[in-house]
């Protein structure tokens, strides 16, 4: 459900964009991220993760830019430096010892430090790319096909990352976790 609320935002851009340009889409995407993270906060006692908190921020902070001015620029900036931000916390964390992957995910997935290293790395390569790809669709092609890749564009790129994850992962799903769901659902109801 959550990752579903998360495509809110990408939907009303794209529809209002489409049907009435970038400024409006960036109200769109503005309003629905807030209005997103409001029910984040509901539905989780009053928290963000720090991933919502980071995006709701920079979503206000450039949306709000690029409405404030009236320029595109800053909305075509946003996706680019969210990616940024998430490879470089990520690489950061490997460089000090503590992968932000491994606290995140630890009790899903039974890796060695080296694996949470490597499997950080491979997230910090798979946000540098996104970064790269969402900045040369915002710079250097037309304005409806930046549209589309920052709507659905990248879904390909994040599927197949997703995918070769789960290959490589499945074998270290932590047996506990997977005991809690079986005892789950042999309980009687």
């Amino acid at each position: 459900m959550k990752a579903l609320l998360d495509f809110i935002p990408l939907l009303a851009f794209f529809y209002v964009a489409k049907t009435q340009g970038i400024l409006a889409g960036a109200g769109a995407i503005l309003i629905a991220t807030v209005a997103v993270a409001v029910i984040h906060l509901i539905t989780q006692k009053g928290r963000l993760t720090k991933q919502q908190a980071i995006t709701l921020v920079l979503t206000v902070v450039f949306c709000g830019l690029t409405l404030l001015f009236h320029d595109d620029i800053y909305l075509k900036w946003k996706s680019t430096v969210i990616n940024g931000i998430f490879a470089v916390a990520l690489l950061i964390s490997v460089l000090i010892g503590r992968p932000l992957l491994e606290m995140a995910m630890k009790s899903v997935f039974n890796l060695t430090h080296s694996g949470w290293n490597k499997l950080t790395l491979a997230w910090v390569g798979y946000f540098v790319l996104m970064a790269g790809l969402q900045y040369y669709f915002a710079f250097y092609t037309s304005e409806q096909t930046w549209i589309n890749f920052k709507t659905y564009g990248w879904l390909p790129f994040m599927l197949v990352f997703m995918v070769g994850q789960f290959v490589i992962l499945k074998s270290h799903i932590n047996p506990e976790m997977l005991d809690d769901k079986s005892n789950k659902s042999n309980k009687p109801k």
